[in-house]
């Protein structure tokens, strides 16, 4: 790969390019009589899930759409979960509906997650959609893995390059291989019973970590030729990391994304891309 070092890659360039075509797309919206709106549902108080919460909201604001705050105890039961995510479901004001994660231990958050219409999940979580990413259909995709590729599609990492993807959930590993196998890439998926973790990373063109452990990738499992995007998003005593020892690192590796100012940057945005094109899915199915 002939890229020159460049260190830390925040999001501002990407930004405003992604948040450029939001603009105009919401601007078309509007021409159609149409105001977009989305529901976030947040429950109970983890840090991680209070500061995308946050950075959502904010986005909206900045956008000017409506963008709807929904909090519940951390102690909310199930039922209670279902009967207020119902009320949001059958608005048809609402074009999107986002349930942050993680969610309380005694809530199971991929049954709330699948009783959204896939056409209105906009963080792209549902199996609905996670199967109709792997066929081929019209899906919603999680917003992590989009703003992955922002981060590869604005590097020009070669078509057929090794990424060592270090996650397996619905939300993050599971659609953003899928999507790298679309882009013909060449995707590695790493986990906490991967056999050899360091060494496959120390080989891999580039390193996506989003291992939820602050600190968890540094200058044992990385080269010269490394790429790393920090997926990684985490409270430390009070200040926001992510996985990477990215002061360890920075200067040993091609390039490396910054938490926050990266890819979460880019998450929180490209939502509302999501957004537009789950209103344009609801009006083709009527």
């Amino acid at each position: 790969m002939e890229l020159i070092h460049i260190a830390v890659i925040g999001a501002k360039p990407l930004l405003e390019g992604i948040r450029a075509r939001i603009e105009k797309s919401i601007s078309d919206q509007r021409d159609k009589g149409k105001s977009p709106a989305m529901a976030i549902m947040r429950i109970g108080k983890d840090p991680a899930s209070e500061f995308y919460f946050r950075a959502k909201l904010k986005k909206g604001s900045e956008l000017g759409v409506e963008t709807r705050a929904i909090t519940m105890e951390e102690d909310a039961t199930p039922q209670e979960v279902q009967e207020r995510l119902d009320q949001v479901v059958k608005d048809p004001m609402i074009h999107g509906i986002i349930i942050e994660s993680p969610v309380p231990h005694h809530l199971d958050y991929k049954k709330i997650v699948n009783t959204i219409p896939w056409h209105k999940d906009i963080d792209g979580a549902s199996y609905e959609n996670l199967g109709r990413l792997m066929s081929g259909m019209p899906s919603l995709v999680a917003a992590t893995p989009l703003a992955v590729m922002e981060y590869v599609s604005s590097l020009e990492i070669p078509q057929g390059s090794t990424v060592a993807v270090i996650n397996r959930t619905i939300t993050v590993g599971r659609p953003l291989t899928q999507l790298l196998l679309n882009n013909n890439y060449t995707p590695i998926v790493c986990h906490s019973r991967t056999r050899n973790i360091r060494e496959l990373c120390k080989a891999s063109d580039v390193i996506v970590v989003a291992a939820g452990k602050p600190g968890f990738l540094g200058q044992e499992m990385v080269s010269r030729d490394s790429i790393v995007i920090d997926v990684g998003i985490n409270s430390v005593n009070g200040k926001i990391v992510g996985d990477a020892r990215i002061d360890e690192i920075k200067d040993l590796v091609k390039a490396v994304t910054p938490v926050p100012g990266g890819v979460g940057s880019l998450t929180s945005t490209l939502i509302f891309s999501n957004l537009i094109q789950a209103m344009d899915y609801q009006e083709e199915l009527k």
